[in-house]
């Protein structure tokens, strides 16, 4: 388990692979993730991109300023609907296209980004959409 801000810190910039695994793998408590989301804005990414990191921090991160930053909460499997919601109105297309392609993205978002300027995005958002009414009809 990572215990502190600090420990994620150097672990993420470790020269070792192993160290940045445990970045990305380790869990924390939620007051270590929320300490680095406040104090620490040049590790956002790499506390988005932590696989453990709970649905409160992952609300605070889906509003980053980083495009990157919200490409990757919105990759997440357990990303819940309503914040991949949000996410659909963003406007950098990386975005769109992950909650395009997620399988917990809602019909209604999914309709929207149908509409999308980007092929890639009405792609995925249709694709998704024809899945969907396959397996229910």
């Amino acid at each position: 388990m990572i215990e502190t801000a600090d420990e994620f810190v150097r672990l993420v910039t470790s020269e070792d692979p192993a160290q940045r695994r445990r970045a990305a793998w380790e869990d924390a408590l939620d007051e270590v993730w929320t300490s680095l989301v406040a104090n620490y804005p040049d590790m956002h990414f790499w506390v988005a991109n932590n696989r453990t990191i709970s649905e409160g921090v992952m609300r605070s991160l889906a509003a980053d300023d980083d495009w990157r930053v919200r490409d990757r909460i919105a990759m997440k499997n357990s990303c819940p609907t309503d914040i991949l919601d949000l996410l659909s109105w963003d406007p950098h297309d990386a975005v769109a296209a992950a909650v395009a392609g997620h399988p917990n993205t809602s019909d209604e978002a999914l309709r929207r980004l149908a509409k999308h300027p980007w092929e890639k995005v009405r792609e995925k958002a249709l694709l998704r959409l024809k899945e969907r009414s396959d397996r229910s009809g």
